[in-house]
């Protein structure tokens, strides 16, 4: 569960958040939306700690596991390194299943990995405390649909577990058969079900979604 209300947020005099509120209950996804610069990464590392908000409460159930846009890897280790040390921080041993299967190359040092292995492993540190809810920020961006797809299946095993995910994307593809509820980060935020955003139609779901950030780019 995570519950977010009145979160504001400044970069110098510039607003990026102003009065932000949303809840996601245990078993959902929520995902946030909007052109570059709205303040979704800005929510999540608020969300995280990774940033200190000015107003507003957060709260939330349980454990976090945050996957930022970059990877927060150690480069000159190795995989099965970087594991042990998000474990220690998490005060638990290394899972003996990981997803995408990166058990397979533990031995590797970061700096050798393509950049879809190193988002891999991101997210597999990011999951070894088995959190109750999870961050992903634009998870998918620059990698290809099996990556893409490998991920919609993890998602939905989350939400089958129970836990609470949030999700920036800019694809509609990546996150329309897992999400419950679309959040855009205009002035004023607006969210949508599934049901209002034609979900489960493809082509009329992208549709939406353009025509939601058009009206937004607009204001």
């Amino acid at each position: 569960m995570l519950r977010v209300d009145g979160l504001c947020y400044s970069y110098g005099r510039t607003a990026v958040l102003e009065s932000l509120s949303f809840s996601v209950d245990a078993g959902q996804c929520i995902v946030l939306a909007g052109p570059n610069g709205c303040g979704k990464s800005t929510a999540l590392s608020l969300i995280a700690g990774a940033l200190k908000h000015k107003s507003g409460t957060i709260r939330h159930d349980g454990r976090l596991g945050y996957i930022p846009q970059g990877t927060a890897l150690f480069e000159d280790a190795t995989v099965a390194e970087n594991l042990r040390f998000f474990a220690g921080l998490a005060g638990c041993d290394v899972p003996s299943s990981l997803p995408f299967s990166v058990e397979a190359y533990q031995k590797r040092r970061v700096s050798d990995l393509s950049g879809g292995m190193k988002k891999q492993v991101s997210i597999a540190c990011a999951l070894v405390g088995d959190p109750d809810l999870i961050l992903l920020d634009e998870p998918c961006a620059a990698l290809d649909i099996t990556f893409r797809d490998e991920m919609t299946a993890l998602v939905k095993k989350w939400k089958s577990a129970g836990k609470t995910v949030v999700y920036v994307g800019h694809d509609p593809a990546e996150f329309r058969e897992f999400f419950d509820t679309l959040l855009f980060l205009g002035r004023p935020p607006q969210s949508f079900s599934r049901d209002a955003a034609f979900a489960d139609d493809p082509s009329a779901f992208g549709e939406f979604f353009r025509t939601q950030l058009n009206f937004i780019n607009r204001k």
